[in-house]
């Protein structure tokens, strides 16, 4: 009986100091005046469709859509990532991206138009989409599969979301040109006769 004892205690230390050396990734606040999306290069609101992932070495991107966040994993894979964050719809509340269930419908409105909300469990999801008549269920690991279409005519552009005026014409330009992120283009000015 002693051996069990003494067997099942170092099992124990090795878990506990197994689990002591497991990294917790944790998101951090989103700062409006300074967080720029990491593929668009468009202003990061506080707001529930704000995505971040947090990278081994501590860093973190943060990306004004989910959409955005899709584009930098395909460039960039996963192998550097700690863990991903999405807001939930209703109360902005961090959720890891794997734990959270996702609507989408393309006729949805986000910052960069991929149509797609968060929600920290699937009853609020599904009640979602019976409020609103519209939207298809998905779990975090069926993002995957996704087609990330975008319908441009849904972007989330008001004078509450990412910077007034043309910018965010240009940063839609940018995408549909195949720029993903870096600074809007500067015209030159214009000169009266």
């Amino acid at each position: 009986m002693k051996k069990f004892t003494f067997s099942l205690a170092i099992v124990m230390i090795i878990l506990v100091l197994s689990a002591c050396g497991a990294k917790k990734y944790e998101p951090q606040a989103i700062n409006e005046a300074t967080d720029k999306c990491a593929v668009c290069n468009m202003q990061v609101k506080d707001d529930q469709f704000a995505t971040q992932t947090v990278l081994k070495d501590g860093k973190s991107l943060k990306f004004d859509d989910i959409g955005c966040y899709n584009e930098w994993k395909k460039k960039n894979g996963t192998e550097q990532v700690g863990a991903t964050f999405v807001r939930d719809y209703h109360s902005k509340e961090w959720i890891e991206l794997e734990k959270a269930y996702y609507v989408y419908d393309k006729s949805l409105k986000s910052p960069m138009a991929y149509g797609i909300y968060s929600f920290k469990d699937k009853t609020t999801a599904e009640k979602f989409i019976t409020d609103n008549g519209k939207g298809k269920l998905m779990t975090g690991s069926e993002l995957g599969s996704h087609t990330w279409e975008r319908n441009s005519d849904k972007m989330k552009h008001t004078k509450d979301s990412h910077n007034p005026g043309d910018e965010g014409k240009q940063g839609m330009k940018d995408m549909k040109d195949g720029h993903s992120g870096g600074e809007a283009k500067k015209e030159e000015p214009k000169v009266a006769n």
